[in-house]
């Protein structure tokens, strides 16, 4: 996150230095009273070495934060900040006091006295101590916004999430299939109709009411996938049957059967001579769901069609929601869950 700072911007590296630098100049002349120089020896040698000194001093402020930032030491953040601007300044002298003194001793020929080092390094080190303030106020105003952007996404991801799980429960293609069927079937057969009506009913009451559980036994969810199965046979869609059904006291997320098996039927092309065979059983520890599939051209059945589901039990589960195919067989494995008290209502 640090190298997205201002601060660490080639431009502002570069640029920096020579304002800075002259900055420098400008309080130095300003000190020894010959302010008046200016309009004479601006662009002298000494204009060039203040804004080399700043940029010797300011990469070697960010090397220091560069690296307490990687060494995540110490652990206090006021500390860390502390040792940040006493080695800064530290190393800011210690370069600044180096470097006058090859230039006085090497260019100007004399070795600089202590007053000339003290106003040198003073300056300096206030710039120094500058820098550490902007990069750390850049760094919380980053932090900052950085937090509000998160929150921001989550907000929306929850939305997303939330509205999702409304039309997971609304569910509103099997809603309108369903009053379609019902109108036809009722003209025809009124008994039937509303044999149809308890089982929509049915599928429905179970998918509003579960929205509040976390887990279900398998054997509950089973009573209600009967009725939707039941439904899907009045359907424009292909037959439905359960092959082998064996399963103990295993635990599943609310609606997880009735969201294969729909998937299932609805990727499968319709045939009024062959019925779907699914087959539902409990072994090594997985809820396996298992079919031939007979899919459309451009819909077919994987882990992306029934994302939803697989979030739920990356949420539940340490392990996933499993797809493969085996032969001519398509089989798609839950993780047994486990039942709490506390997800229970």
């Amino acid at each position: 996150m640090t190298t997205r700072l201002f601060v660490h911007h080639p431009l502002f590296r570069l640029f920096s230095p020579l304002f800075g630098g002259t900055l420098v100049y400008l309080l130095i002349l300003l000190i020894n009273n010959s302010i008046s120089a200016v309009q004479e020896t601006f662009l002298g040698q000494e204009l060039y070495v203040c804004i080399g000194l700043t940029y010797v001093t300011q990469e070697s402020s960010r090397f220091s934060l560069l690296l307490f930032q990687r060494l995540h030491r110490p652990k206090s953040f006021f500390l860390r900040v502390f040792l940040q601007v006493i080695s800064s300044i530290a190393l800011t002298v210690l370069l600044v006091s180096l470097a006058m003194y090859l230039y006085f001793k090497y260019v100007l020929l004399y070795t600089p006295n202590f007053r000339e080092l003290y106003i040198f390094n003073s300056i300096f080190s206030f710039i120094t101590v500058l820098y550490v303030v902007v990069y750390l106020g850049h760094y919380f105003l980053y932090r900052r916004n950085t937090q509000k952007i998160e929150k921001e996404a989550a907000a929306k991801r929850a939305i997303e999430t939330d509205f999702n799980l409304f039309k997971k429960g609304i569910n509103p293609a099997l809603l309108f299939e369903s009053l379609e069927a019902m109108l036809v079937v009722m003209k025809k057969d009124p008994m039937k109709a509303e044999e149809l009506s308890d089982s929509f009913s049915s599928i429905y009451r179970y998918i509003l009411s579960k929205k509040m559980r976390e887990v279900v036994p398998i054997s509950e969810e089973m009573d209600v996938l009967h009725e939707l199965i039941r439904l899907f046979n009045h359907l424009p869609f292909r037959n439905v049957q359960l092959g082998k059904v064996a399963y103990t006291t295993a635990w599943i997320v609310p609606t997880s059967l009735l969201t294969l098996v729909e998937a299932i039927v609805r990727t499968t092309i319709a045939s009024e001579s062959q019925a779907i065979t699914i087959t539902i059983i409990e072994e090594n520890g997985r809820v396996t769901v298992q079919y031939s599939p007979e899919e459309r051209l451009q819909q077919k059945l994987d882990l992306n069609s029934i994302a939803h589901l697989v979030d739920s039990y990356r949420f539940y589960a340490s392990e996933s929601i499993t797809l493969h195919e085996d032969g001519p067989e398509k089989i798609i494995q839950l993780p047994k869950l486990h039942y709490h008290e506390s997800s229970h209502s």
